[in-house]
């Protein structure tokens, strides 16, 4: 069964848009409009329920946190699995296919599944809780220079438990995930997390912080090889937007 799937992408991003149809066209997708962060970021105090106050999120942050919550929602209330992408990623060719077998073959209680991540990070996989991950790391500026290769990779991706990775460009979630992430994130919160791969305390300054610290205490997944890539331009993101 082919799960939909929905584009988070800010209204006026046309040119984003345009790329985004010209990579995936192979895949059936809705555009949702993203928040405006720069429209939300100045009342970030008067919302004490989302925001902690002198929440050091840039305007671009506050509106990708808050346009994955919308959808957060709405799979609680519809009750039924959505694949959540951002407008930079990119899929393999047989993105639907392999991605319903996975989650077809996930335990009954899953709450995410990870296709594709920030690959100028680690990727940590908690293979032996409790004792120690598995790191790998990527070359994203090889990725960003091979997407017609990895469009077309083949080879079946299998699932594995998923203890740390950057980024919120593709994943599945679950309707008992998404009420988990929702009361485990929000309200956003001013906090470090100590990365054991990366041996060093990370800021929380992205939507992707606090999902990476429910990621080990849940029933989260990644798909390996990954099902989707993002080039995750810096120069051209919306997250890192002021």
């Amino acid at each position: 069964m082919k799960l939909p799937i929905k584009v988070i992408s800010l209204a006026s991003s046309l040119d984003r848009r345009a790329a985004f149809a010209e990579h995936n066209a192979h895949v059936a997708y809705e555009f949702v409009d993203a928040v405006e962060g720069a429209a939300i970021k100045p009342q970030l105090d008067m919302l004490p329920e989302l925001f902690e106050p002198g929440l050091p999120y840039s305007a671009g942050a506050v509106g990708c946190a808050l346009s994955h919550l919308t959808l957060w929602q709405d799979v609680v209330d519809s009750g039924a699995p959505l694949t959540v992408l951002e407008d930079d990623a990119i899929l393999r060719q047989d993105f639907e296919a392999e991605s319903a077998r996975v989650v077809a073959g996930l335990p009954p209680d899953w709450d995410i599944v990870v296709w594709g991540w920030n690959f100028d990070s680690i990727l940590a996989l908690n293979i032996m809780p409790g004792v120690s991950p598995a790191v790998m790391h990527f070359s994203q500026n090889q990725l960003r220079a091979s997407v017609r290769e990895f469009q077309a990779l083949g080879g079946t991706p299998a699932a594995h438990r998923l203890a740390e990775c950057f980024g919120t460009c593709a994943y599945t979630i679950s309707p008992e995930g998404a009420r988990k992430f929702m009361a485990h994130c929000f309200p956003l919160r001013r906090f470090h997390h100590f990365s054991q791969p990366l041996g060093r305390e990370v800021p929380n300054n992205g939507i992707d912080i606090p999902m990476m610290r429910l990621y080990p205490r849940s029933a989260s997944f990644v798909a390996l090889p990954p099902l989707a890539m993002t080039k995750n331009e810096r120069a051209t993101s919306l997250v890192q937007a002021a």
